[in-house]
């Protein structure tokens, strides 16, 4: 074989070997990269994530056993406030103490809570010569979409690091239109962290939640398990002025009873009992009315309804249109808190007043 041939032949089998070597590089090198991303986002968003420890209070809530473990919070002004979960405080903590980036503990006071969203905004006050707290960037909510690689951010384990879950958005407007969904593992090392995007950028806080309760537990039998939630920033940024008030928000209430029967998706929201001293009482709302739409969205079934009413807090003022006799009419509703409802028992309340017309066996949606 002559020398020219014999290079020709060298350069072809460095090339097959070439070839049979590049996907596993490739692989290799996407690995590396993907791990490069999720450490730079966690680095990007973590001068905005602090520690979160409540000292003292109940042990157990509602059958479920609270551990002395911190929790998380983020940072949402300069200037001191921290948004956590509403979880942390169901022990009824006597003393409150937030860990900064820096290393630096300070005491924090509660200002306002969202029951319906499971959120608590905290208060620390900086020592004189302390720089402004880091504000996290914040993402573009269009972009949460399912299949994006999702970052559950907390700092509980060491609070000179953050905690990094990773996994990917599962779902949007779940828990009737409040929460994000993702699968990366959610626990209450991070309830009150961040869920962030691949560059760092916040999409919204998580929380434990639950479909049918807004309890202070409600939700954390989930955790770990594949199914975790975060309540949007857009969200957030529309109730934070209340919170900072000092207001504790409630979920809005209706007064009204929905006939379930075999599921919410195929079942028109036609109202079957109208509760007294309820918002619907008062907007003049009657048995047999079907709502049609709220806020002048369509709701053809109850799923719908529950969806468009479910996201509102109790003071909020909504717009219906409903069919009665055959006609077409507009009320305008205030909502209210369940709790101020007298035919709704409490716990550790007085019992709940009789409603006419309500059966004995349970199978209706309250609303």
């Amino acid at each position: 074989m002559s020398r020219p041939l014999r290079a020709l032949f060298a350069l072809m089998l460095l090339g097959a070997f070439a070839l049979s070597q590049s996907p596993r590089a490739c692989a290799d090198d996407l690995s590396a990269l993907e791990a490069a991303a999720f450490r730079a986002a966690a680095d990007r968003v973590a001068d905005s994530v602090v520690q979160v420890q409540c000292v003292g209070g109940r042990r157990r809530v509602g059958g479920v056993a609270l551990g002395d473990g911190p929790g998380t919070g983020l940072v949402v002004s300069p200037d001191g406030l921290i948004l956590t979960s509403r979880f942390h405080f169901a022990r009824r903590p006597n003393a409150i103490l937030v860990t900064l980036p820096s290393g630096t503990r300070l005491p924090a006071r509660l200002l306002g809570s969202d029951a319906s969203r499971g959120l608590v905004l905290l208060k620390v006050d900086l020592p004189e010569g302390t720089p402004p707290l880091k504000v996290p960037a914040v993402a573009d909510a269009e972009t949460a979409r399912p299949g994006a690689w999702a970052l559950a951010i907390g700092r509980t384990f060491e609070s000179t690091a953050v905690n990094v879950s990773v996994g990917v958005v599962s779902a949007t407007d779940r828990m009737w239109g409040k929460a994000i969904q993702t699968d990366a593992k959610i626990s209450p090392s991070n309830y009150g962290g961040p869920l962030v995007d691949i560059h760092g950028n916040v999409w919204g806080l998580l929380v434990p939640l639950s479909p049918n309760r807004e309890g202070e537990v409600a939700g954390a039998a989930w955790y770990d398990s594949g199914i975790g939630f975060a309540i949007p920033y857009e969200a957030i940024r529309k109730v934070l002025p209340r919170l900072a008030r000092g207001e504790n928000l409630q979920g809005g209430f209706l007064g009204v009873s929905l006939v379930q029967e075999q599921n919410w998706f195929g079942i028109a929201p036609e109202i079957q009992v109208v509760h007294p001293d309820s918002p619907a009482e008062a907007a003049g709302l009657e048995v047999k009315d079907q709502i049609l739409a709220v806020d002048r969205q369509p709701v053809a079934t109850i799923a719908e309804l529950m969806y468009r009413l479910k996201p509102h807090l109790a003071g909020d003022e909504v717009e219906l249109l409903i069919r009665r006799d055959g006609e077409q009419l507009g009320k305008t509703v205030v909502l209210t808190a369940e709790r101020k409802i007298p035919w709704r028992k409490t716990p550790g309340g007085p019992q709940a007043r009789p409603v006419p017309g309500m059966p004995k066996r349970d199978r209706f949606d309250h609303l």
